[in-house]
C-alpha cells in the first residue's frame, strides 16, 4: 500500500511538471501578462465548488462501499451455519457439495475484488449453489429453502451494486469541468506575475499541488474496488471477507455439541 502512495505521488509530480514548465517560459518569454484580481479569486472559488460537490458525492459512495465485504461475509456465513444446522437435523441430507461450493464463492468474490474472476463467472458460481440447493428440497421445509434463497439473492445484489459502483463514474461531466477549471486555474497562475520565488513556489505550487492532489484522489475513490489495480492506493479493507473465509475453511464440527465435544447419550437403564 506504501508503494501504491510512492505511486500516486509521483503521478502527481508528473502532472504537475508542464505547470511549472510553462511558469519558466512565462517568465523567460514575459508572458507573465495577468495580475490577481477578484475575478481570478471567483476562479478559485468555482473550482473549489466542483471539487468539493465531486468529493462529497464519491465519498457517500465511499462509506456504502465500506459495508459491502461485511454483508457478503455476513451472508457466507449464514449460509454455512444454515447449511451445518440442516446436516444435524438430517443426517441423510449431503451438505458437503454446497459447503464446497460456498467456499469456492467465498475464494471467487476474494478474486473479484483483485480483478481475477469477471463478474459473469460469480454469477455462473451463484447460479451453482442454486442448483445445488434445489436438491435439497425434500429435506428441506420451506422456511427453510426460503431463508438459503434469500442468502443466494443477497450475495448477487452485493455482486450486483459492487459492479455499477466499480464501473459507472460519478456524475461524468462534473468531472470534465472540474478537469477543464483546474486547468484554466493552473494556466492563470503560471501566467500571473509575481515578485520573487517565494510567491511562485507558493501560490502556484500550493494551489496546484492541492486541487490536481484532490481530483487525483477522488477518481481513485471513485472505484473502492480497485484492488487489482496497481494505481489504486485508497480501497475498502477485505478483512472481514478474509476472516469469513477463514471460518468456512475450517473442518467440519458436525456432530458436535454446544462446547465442541462429541453429543452425549443416555443409555437406558
Amino acid at each position: 500500500m506504501l508503494l501504491r502512495r510512492l505511486g500516486m505521488l509521483l503521478r502527481l509530480l508528473l502532472l504537475l511538471l508542464p505547470v511549472a514548465a510553462l511558469k519558466v517560459l512565462a517568465i523567460s518569454q514575459g508572458w507573465e501578462v495577468l495580475r490577481v484580481t477578484p475575478l481570478f479569486a471567483g476562479l478559485v472559488t468555482s473550482n473549489v465548488f466542483l471539487i468539493g460537490f465531486l468529493f462529497n458525492g464519491v465519498l457517500a459512495d465511499y462509506k456504502e462501499s465500506e459495508k459491502c465485504p461485511a454483508l457478503l461475509s455476513l451472508s457466507l456465513l449464514n449460509l454455512d451455519a444454515e447449511l451445518q444446522s440442516l446436516s444435524w437435523a438430517q443426517p441423510e441430507a449431503d451438505v458437503t457439495l454446497l459447503q464446497r461450493g460456498l467456499r469456492e464463492v467465498g475464494g471467487a468474490f476474494l478474486e473479484w475484488f483483485h480483478g481475477t474472476v469477471t463478474t459473469a463467472d460469480l454469477h455462473e458460481r451463484l447460479d451453482g449453489l442454486n442448483r445445488e440447493l434445489a436438491g435439497l428440497r425434500r429435506w428441506c421445509e420451506a422456511p427453510l429453502m426460503a431463508r438459503l434463497l434469500q442468502e443466494v439473492a443477497s450475495l448477487r445484489g452485493q455482486l450486483l451494486r459492487m459492479e455499477t459502483i466499480r464501473n459507472v463514474p460519478f456524475v461524468p461531466t462534473v468531472y470534465l469541468l472540474s478537469v477543464l477549471s483546474t486547468s484554466f486555474l493552473c494556466t492563470g497562475l503560471a501566467l500571473i506575475r509575481m515578485k520573487d520565488l517565494l510567491e511562485i513556489v507558493f501560490y502556484l505550487g500550493v494551489i496546484a499541488f492541492l486541487m490536481v492532489f484532490v481530483l487525483l484522489m477522488i477518481w481513485d475513490l471513485d472505484n473502492p474496488f480497485g484492488h487489482g489495480d496497481s494505481f489504486s492506493c485508497e480501497n475498502v479493507s477485505l478483512s472481514s471477507l478474509h476472516e469469513a473465509m477463514a471460518r468456512l475453511n475450517q473442518p467440519s464440527t458436525s456432530g458436535s455439541g454446544l462446547d465442541g465435544s462429541s453429543t452425549l447419550r443416555t443409555d437406558s437403564a
